[in-house]
């Protein structure tokens, strides 16, 4: 250990002076403290060791670490069968081939999750002895993210294919507001230009956090680059993780009108709701400022019949380009006729908030960190980014991060004994449980042949339909 003259000594052209010589000389204690830590820690496993377990020898690995590159000496066992084992590495969790600490890759990737890699990697250079790069951390970004994405797969797949019952909170709550919308983002190396990240929230109201400030309660998201069955599919379970869908007393799911988040009111078993920012945006689109005032009122309260009415009204008097745009907004509102009606209306809470929320979340889940820059993205990296963020918004990363060492990739057709053991309800009871879980089975698109695949289990008495 240097002495305190040896260290001022040392502070004459340093590069950040008392500070850094300081600095690297807590990091270089620190890497000692942790070689001697797992040093004893390998000792006590190798007196504790189970029967049949021999010792090979020793083997040395370096790990990049929050404090710089740790040298690793453990020892290396074979058991009977002559498999090899490193008691250190599984008592610790350390990965096979990392290279880097699961500490510093949290660090890393919550950083990948908010600004470029090439930007991390300068970051970590700030703060890190023995920074990473960025390739090393888009590396780290695509392992915690693809074994999410497998075993959300797999789950879907369990629910939708064999009946398994998610295990969840089971919350219950009067409503339950729903929000979707997409945004598109810059494709690279992609047959098209452009691709629509999709987005979902789920709250239960709103809470006062300051003087006429509010956020969102209870907040669930959801996003990805999917289709729309696909992505209500996700967005279903992962509710079905917190509330009990099934007991929730009304689902509210808002939009813009796109086809995909109308969707998601029959799967959901809900109503749907046309954004209000939206429809005022089309009506100011197409009419006077005059006529929006009584239109609006009309669709808010359900009368589409009215709403129809002064439109036409509004048609006749217009002239030239103003006759097609009030044509297209006729068409606009009888496609969304279903979502007219304030909601509010119909729970009978006047008090409550309007919907609206969506806007301001994909700017925050998305745009921030996808749409700057002139950034652009293949399929696969984009919905892997996406995943990420949610998973930050969760605080979830480093409980992904530490699930590598017991991660496994998915098998195609796994057998029996692999597939995870969940609820199954039994003979009448599963029926219920899917048709008021999946409401879709009755609605619209209930000739789909994904809806006939979850009829077909609905009604067959508990039996597993394969």
């Amino acid at each position: 250990m240097k002495s305190i003259s040896e260290l001022a000594g040392e502070l004459k052209g340093v590069e950040g002076g008392w500070e850094a010589v300081v600095l690297g000389w807590a990091y270089g204690m620190a890497r000692g403290v942790a070689e001697v830590v797992l040093q004893q820690i390998d000792q006590e496993l190798m007196k504790k060791r189970e029967k049949g377990l021999r010792v090979k020898g020793f083997k040395e690995r370096c790990l990049t670490t929050v404090f710089g590159d740790v040298r690793i000496k453990r020892r290396l066992y074979v058991d009977q069968s002559g498999k090899q084992r490193y008691l250190l590495d599984e008592a610790i969790g350390l990965r096979k081939r990392a290279q880097v600490s699961s500490l510093l890759a949290g660090r890393a990737v919550f950083l990948g999750s908010h600004t470029s890699f090439e930007k991390c990697e300068q970051i970590l250079d700030c703060f890190v002895p023995q920074g990473i790069s960025h390739t090393t951390v888009h590396r780290l970004v695509g392992k915690v993210v693809d074994i999410h994405l497998n075993e959300e797969a797999k789950e879907i797949g369990d629910v939708f294919e064999e009946g398994v019952i998610p295990e969840g909170e089971g919350r219950v709550v009067p409503y339950l507001l729903v929000e979707g919308d997409g945004t598109n983002i810059a494709l690279q190396r992609e047959e098209e230009r452009r691709a629509e990240v999709k987005v979902g929230i789920a709250y239960e109201g709103w809470q006062m956090v300051g003087k006429d400030r509010y956020a969102l309660k209870e907040k669930s998201i959801y996003a990805g680059i999917m289709s729309g069955q696909e992505f209500w599919e996700g967005f279903s379970v992962a509710l079905a993780h917190k509330y009990d869908l099934a007991k929730v007393g009304q689902v509210i799911v808002g939009g813009d009108g796109a086809e995909w988040v109308k969707e998601g009111a029959e799967v959901l078993g809900g109503m749907y709701q046309l954004d209000r920012f939206h429809l005022l945006r089309a009506l100011r689109g197409g009419l006077r400022e005059e006529e929006v005032k009584g239109v609006y009122e009309a669709c808010i309260t359900g009368d589409v019949a009215e709403a129809d009415g002064l439109l036409r009204q509004a048609q006749g008097k217009a002239k030239g380009e103003a006759v097609e745009k009030v044509a297209q907004l006729r068409g606009y509102l009888l496609n969304n006729a279903s979502g007219l009606r304030d909601y509010r209306l119909e729970v009978g809470k006047p008090h409550l908030r309007g919907l609206g929320a969506i806007e301001s979340n994909i700017d925050k889940l998305v745009a921030h960190r996808m749409k700057k820059d002139g950034m652009s993205w293949t399929k696969r990296g984009g919905d892997r980014m996406v995943r990420l963020i949610c998973l930050r918004e969760k605080g979830e990363l480093q409980t992904w991060i530490n699930r590598w060492p017991e991660a496994e990739p998915r098998q195609d057709s796994p057998p029996e004994e692999d597939k995870p053991k969940g609820r199954r309800p039994d003979g009448e009871k599963y029926s219920v449980w899917l048709e008021a879980k999946l409401p879709a089975l009755h609605g619209p698109h209930c000739n789909r042949p994904w809806v006939q695949a979850l009829s077909a289990i609905a009604h067959a008495n508990g039996a597993i339909i394969r």
